[in-house]
C-alpha cells in the first residue's frame, strides 16, 4: 500500500485532511503539523481513523491558535499625479520596503501580500474589498497606503489616485478613494484583527469619518467596534507628512521598516512586535528627525496588542542597537568618550565587528543628524534674515513660519536660535513668533497675554480663576486642552496629545493658574513636586502614589474622587499643587509625560 505524505501548515488543516483521504482511497494519509510547542503526527487509513484524526486536529488547533491564522496585506503606493499634486517618487519604494519586511518569514511572516502601484480608484476599491471579504476571525489583515492624502470641504479624508483632481469646490471626490470605503469594508469583515497604516498628509483625519450618520458625538472606538483594530497614521488631521532627506523612503515608512527589520521596535523584548510597540518606536524616531510630525495611533479594544512581526530575542546586534539608542537619547544624539568605551567593550562581548558596529551607530544617529542639519539651515537663514530684513514685515514672518514648517521644526526647536539673533532692544520675540517665550507679563499692569497657537480663547478660564471659582476653572482647563488637541469629540487626551501639546498654550494655562492662586496651583507647581519625589518621564507606581498624597489627591490607600477634592475659594485649606486635575487616558503615564513636556517647554 502506497503512502501519500503531506506536510500541512494552513488554516484549513481539517479540510485538507478530508480532501486527501477522499482523493486517496486505499492509501494511508500521513498528517504532520508543528506549532509553537506542539506536534501532531497521524496516519489515516479509514473512516474511523479519520474521525479520530480530526478530533486530534481540533485539539491541536485550539492549542495553537495564532499559529494557523492567515496574515494578509494590501500595500498601495501612488507616485504619479495630475499637475495639481506633486509627484511622490518615494511611495513605490515605500511599498517595496514594506513588502520585503512583511513577507520575510523571520520578520512579518505574512502569507499573502498584494501590491498596487499607481492604480486607479476602481482597482484600489476592489482590492480593499478582496482584502477584508471572506476572512476568518483570527486572520490578521493589514492595509497600507503611501501617497497623497487630501481632505474634502467637510474635513473627510480621501486617498488620492493618479486621476484625482481639484475643482472649484475643492477635491473632486469621485476621483479619489474615500476613507469611508475602507472603514465600511473593515466593519463588514469577519476578521477581528485589522490593521491600517496610512503614510499620507492629513492621515489623522481617517478617524473623523468613524461616526454614525448625523451624530458627531459618537466616539471612534464605539463606532469602530470589533475585537481588535489598530490605526497607525503618519500625521494628525491637520499636518503634512514628509519625505526624508538622504533616504529613498518617506520618514514614517523608513522607521516602520527599520523597527521591524532590526527588531528594535520590540520594546518589551518578548520576541514579538505589536501595533503599539511599532507606533511607539516610529513616533520616537520621527520626533528625532522631524519634531513637527506627530504620528497618531488609534487602538480599538485589544487592537494595540495585535502582533505584526517577530524579532530575534537576545540577538547580539539587537542588544547592541538598543544600547546605542539609549545612549543617543540621553546625550541628544552624541556618543561621549565614556560611552564610546562602553560600546567598544560590548562589541567584544557580543562578537560584533567594527564595520557592523559603525553601521548600527550610523543608522541610529541618522535621525539626530538630519534634525541638527535642519536646525543649522534654519539658523543660517534666520541670521541672514535678521541682518537684512529686520524688523520683519508680516509677509516675511509668514514666510519664515512656512519654512520652519517645511523643515519639520517646531517653535520650541528654534526658540534659542531666534532669541540669539534678535536684537534685545527691539521688538519682543513673542510678537514675531509663538515660541517657548510666547507668554509675556507686563511689568506695568501684570497682565498675562492670552496667547494660543490654536486660537483658543482663554478669557473664561482667566475670569473663573480671577474669581477663585476653582471647580469651574478646572472644567474650563480641560475644555481648553481638548480644543487645543482637537479631541473634543473623544472627550479625552492621550499621551501623544500631551507630548506634542503647544508650548504657548501650555504656558498660558499654567501662568493663569499660578498667578491667580498666588503660586499654589498650576502645572509647573505640580511638576516641581513630582520631580522632587524622583519622578521622571517613566512611570513609577511608588512615586505616583507619593505625588498623589503630596498634592491631596490620595489619602491613605485611597485615591479621591473628583467631588472629594477641595474646591473652597480660600486657598489656605488647599494642598500645594492640588489643582488643576485633568483626567486623561492612561493618566498615570500621561502625567509623567506632562511633566516632561513642561521641561521641554521651559515651564
Amino acid at each position: 500500500m502506497g503512502i501519500l505524505t503531506a506536510e500541512i501548515n494552513a488554516k484549513n488543516l481539517k479540510a485538507l485532511v478530508k480532501y486527501l483521504v477522499n482523493r486517496s482511497p486505499g492509501k494511508t494519509v500521513k498528517i504532520k503539523a508543528e506549532g509553537n510547542g506542539r506536534k501532531i503526527d497521524i496516519e489515516v487509513g479509514n473512516l474511523e481513523d479519520l474521525n479520530k484524526a480530526l478530533a486530534e486536529v481540533d485539539d491541536f488547533l485550539k492549542a495553537e491558535g495564532d499559529f494557523f491564522m492567515a496574515k494578509i496585506a494590501l500595500l498601495i503606493g501612488v507616485s504619479e499625479y495630475l499637475p495639481e499634486f506633486p509627484a511622490l517618487p518615494s511611495t513605490l519604494k515605500d511599498v517595496e520596503a514594506m513588502k520585503e519586511v512583511l513577507g520575510n518569514s523571520e520578520m512579518g511572516g505574512f502569507d499573502d501580500i498584494k501590491v498596487l502601484r499607481n492604480s486607479n480608484r476602481q482597482q484600489i476599491e476592489e482590492a480593499i474589498y478582496d482584502l477584508f471579504a471572506d476572512r476568518n476571525k483570527d486572520d490578521v489583515l493589514l492595509f497600507y497606503f503611501s501617497g497623497h492624502g487630501v481632505k474634502s470641504r467637510e474635513g473627510n479624508l480621501f486617498l488620492a489616485t493618479p486621476k484625482t483632481r481639484k475643482g472649484q469646490r475643492g477635491i473632486v471626490t469621485p476621483t479619489a478613494v474615500a476613507a469611508s470605503v475602507l472603514q465600511g469594508q473593515m466593519n463588514d469583515s469577519f476578521s477581528q484583527r485589522l490593521v491600517v497604516i496610512l503614510d499620507c498628509c492629513y492621515s489623522g483625519a481617517f478617524t473623523k469619518g468613524m461616526t454614525a450618520k448625523g451624530d458627531e458625538n459618537i466616539d471612534i472606538q464605539a463606532e469602530l467596534g470589533g475585537k481588535g483594530r489598530a490605526i497607525l497614521m503618519s500625521s494628525s488631521a491637520v499636518q503634512s507628512s514628509f519625505e526624508s532627506e538622504g533616504s529613498e523612503l518617506s520618514i514614517y515608512t523608513k522607521y516602520l521598516v527599520e523597527g521591524i527589520k532590526t527588531g528594535a521596535a520590540d520594546t518589551d523584548n518578548n520576541g514579538k512586535i505589536s501595533a503599539d510597540e511599532l507606533h511607539q518606536y516610529v513616533s520616537e524616531k520621527v520626533g528625532e528627525e522631524s519634531p513637527v510630525m506627530t504620528p497618531q495611533f488609534e487602538p480599538v479594544k485589544e487592537g494595540y496588542r495585535i502582533y505584526l512581526a517577530s524579532s530575534p530575542q537576545d540577538e547580539p546586534k539587537l542588544q547592541y542597537r538598543r544600547k546605542v539608542q539609549e545612549i543617543l537619547q540621553i546625550n541628544n544624539g552624541n556618543i561621549d568618550f565614556i560611552n564610546r568605551f562602553l560600546l567598544d567593550e560590548l562589541c567584544k562581548r557580543y562578537g560584533i565587528s567594527d564595520e557592523e558596529a559603525k553601521a548600527i551607530e550610523s543608522e541610529e544617529m541618522a535621525s539626530y543628524l538630519q534634525f541638527h542639519k535642519k536646525l543649522k539651515r534654519y539658523e543660517e537663514l534666520f541670521s541672514q534674515a535678521v541682518e537684512k530684513s529686520y524688523p520683519f514685515t508680516e509677509n516675511a514672518r509668514q514666510t519664515l513660519r512656512k519654512i520652519k514648517s517645511l523643515l519639520g521644526l517646531r517653535d520650541e526647536d528654534v526658540a534659542d536660535i531666534e532669541e540669539r539673533f534678535l536684537p534685545e532692544s527691539l521688538e519682543p520675540e513673542s510678537e514675531i513668533f509663538s515660541t517657548a517665550k510666547a507668554i509675556e507679563t507686563s511689568s506695568q499692569n501684570d497682565k498675562i497675554e492670552l496667547l494660543s497657537d490654536k486660537n483658543v480663547d482663554y478669557t473664561k478660564l482667566r475670569d473663573f480663576l480671577a474669581n477663585g471659582e476653582w471647580r469651574e476653572a478646572n472644567k474650563e482647563t480641560a475644555n481648553c486642552m481638548l480644543k487645543v488637541a482637537e479631541r473634543e469629540k473623544q472627550l479625552y487626551l492621550n499621551i501623544e496629545d500631551i507630548e506634542h501639546f503647544p508650548c504657548a498654550d501650555l504656558r498660558t494655562i499654567d501662568q493663569l493658574w499660578v498667578k491667580h492662586s498666588d503660586g499654589k496651583f498650576g502645572f509647573s507647581v505640580q511638576k516641581e513636586i513630582y520631580q522632587s519625589l524622583g519622578g521622571t518621564k517613566e512611570y513609577n507606581q511608588e512615586v505616583w502614589e507619593k505625588f498623589g498624597e503630596k498634592v491631596g489627591w490620595r489619602k491613605g490607600d485611597k485615591w479621591l474622587g473628583y467631588n472629594e477634592l477641595t474646591w473652597t475659594r480660600d486657598t489656605s485649606s488647599h494642598y500645594t499643587g492640588h489643582l488643576p486635575l485633568v483626567r486623561a487616558r492612561a493618566s498615570l503615564r500621561w502625567y509623567s509625560s506632562l511633566a516632561q513636556r513642561l521641561v521641554d517647554c521651559n515651564i
